[in-house]
Parts: structure tokens; C-alpha cells; sequence
């Protein structure tokens, strides 16, 4: 799928700049209920016309999931039973090890400042997302950061321990929000290639 993204730039002219995702330095940060943590960039990039993103392409690892607010010191092996837990019984991270997200339009909203609308693919299921985010050129880079937005995780087919739809396997009716705040921290870098 990436491949296929790199070689379409070529539809649309001759002045494109490919920038690749800094995998060592970007970021999907998650917010539900009391927990939070990231999600690793595996790869991607956007493609640049004349100093504007007219194109993405980003893969989430979902194996990459960790918590953030559990010290692993104080809480030990409970912090791994917790990450496995979220990939494996929520997010079905054997199945559907990634998480894709397409740009489909950006609308300019002030300096700087974009409204970006695309494509999320997670858990099989592709819905349509919008967020407001900073794109900022310096050098050779872009630097990225959307506002925090909010996703309903069961959208996606994500039920497990939903207020929704509770399992019938859970004898203590425990469940967590459906609500998740996203934030995306992202720095491309230039493709000299």
C-alpha cells in the first residue's frame, strides 16, 4: 500500500517533494479514561506542492501500543498484562497489526494552521476523521501536531468491555469509556532520494 502511495505521486506533476516520517521522533499519543500512552509511526509521508501537504499515507503499529501512566517500578509485570490486554483483547493487534491513516483534503484555516480530513483504517474498518493541525516548514523538515480530537473506539469494531455492548463473559461488568483523545506529533524529514 505505501509502494503503491509513493509511486502515485507521479499523477499529480512534476513539482512534488516526498517527506518520510521520522520514525525515531513521531507519535500517536492516546487518552482514554484514566490511562494514556503512544502508538509508534512505523512509516509514511506526505506529499508537498509548493510549500502545502496535498497528500499522506500513515502506518501505526498497533504492536508499538504503551502505557504512559503506569510506573513500571511501582506497578511491575501489571504494566505488561495491561499493554497485551489493549493490543491483544481490544485492538485484535495479531489480526490487524496496523492502523492506517490517508489524507484525503487539508483546508487551510490561518497561517500554519489546517483542517485535516481522511480516511482512519483500524480493526478492519475505515471511517472518516477530521482534526485541526499545525504544519510547520523549517529546513528540511515539517513538523506536524494536531489539536487533541476524539474518536469512539466502537466505530471501528472495538467493543470489548464497551458500555455498548458489555461481554457476556465478564462477570464483574467492568467496562471502559468508548471515547479516545488523539493527539498526532509527527516530523517528516525531505526525501533526497
Amino acid at each position: 500500500m505505501f509502494l503503491l502511495f509513493v509511486k502515485g505521486m507521479s499523477a499529480y506533476g512534476q513539482d512534488l517533494t516526498f517527506y518520510k516520517v521520522d520514525t525515531t521522533a513521531s507519535k500517536l499519543l492516546w487518552k482514554c479514561d484514566k490511562h494514556n500512552g503512544l502508538f509508534k509511526l512505523e512509516k509514511g509521508g506526505v506529499v508537498v506542492e509548493n510549500k502545502a501537504v496535498i497528500d499522506g499515507l500513515f502506518f501505526i503499529n498497533i504492536n508499538s501500543l504503551k502505557d504512559l501512566d503506569m510506573n513500571v517500578k511501582q506497578f511491575g509485570t501489571a504494566v505488561l498484562i495491561f499493554e497485551n490486554t489493549l493490543k491483544n483483547e481490544f485492538l485484535e493487534a495479531k489480526k490487524y497489526p496496523n492502523a492506517f491513516f490517508r489524507i484525503e483534503e487539508i483546508k487551510s484555516l490561518e497561517k500554519d494552521k489546517y483542517t485535516i480530513i481522511g480516511d482512519l483504517t483500524m480493526h478492519g474498518i475505515t471511517n472518516c476523521i477530521s482534526f485541526d493541525a499545525d504544519i510547520i516548514f523549517k529546513g528540511n523538515k515539517i513538523y506536524f501536531k494536531s489539536e487533541k480530537f476524539t474518536i469512539d473506539r466502537t466505530d471501528w469494531g472495538v467493543y470489548r468491555m464497551s458500555p455498548k455492548r458489555p461481554y457476556p463473559d465478564d462477570e464483574n461488568n467492568w467496562t471502559v469509556p468508548d471515547n479516545v483523545d488523539i493527539t498526532i506529533d509527527m516530523v517528516l524529514v525531505k526525501d533526497v532520494e
